[in-house]
């Protein structure tokens, strides 16, 4: 009971990551090669870059994390009409909500965490330059 929503969890880091970090990656190193005058971009491209590569991690992992939340909430709730496995949950959604349901709440996810990665990766260059450290 106390780690339900563990698997889809894991599992939804992955894609995530994965697709965050290259695409934030590709549009920076993109946007520095057009701007041939530019060595770092400035932290307006860097929330842009962030907000792109954060909303295309998203779109992919969003089903593994709601998943998860409705793994989680069943726990607490003790809604039995609730699968409690995630195959179960996947299908318990394809079947009453089609496959918009594994997108629902994605507009209040994407308001709560754009903003946060975005910021990171602000962070996240400001701390590289300071360190010295350079793009590769």
């Amino acid at each position: 009971m106390l780690f339900q929503g563990y698997v889809p969890n894991l599992i939804g880091i992955i894609p995530y990551a994965g697709i965050d970090l290259a695409i934030y990656e590709t549009l920076k190193t993109l946007y520095v090669k057009r701007n041939p005058n530019i060595k770092e971009p400035g932290v307006f491209s860097t929330l842009a870059c962030g907000t792109c590569s954060s909303t295309c991690g998203q779109l992919a992992s969003y089903p593994l994390a709601l998943v998860r939340t409705r793994l989680q909430a069943r726990t607490i709730s003790m809604d039995t009409s609730q699968p409690d496995t995630m195959s179960g949950q996947f299908r318990y959604i394809l079947q009453n909500e089609g496959p918009v349901g594994l997108y629902r709440g994605i507009i209040p996810n994407f308001i709560k965490v754009i903003p946060a990665v975005s910021i990171s990766y602000v962070v996240y260059e400001n701390v590289r330059k300071r360190l010295g450290a350079t793009m590769s």
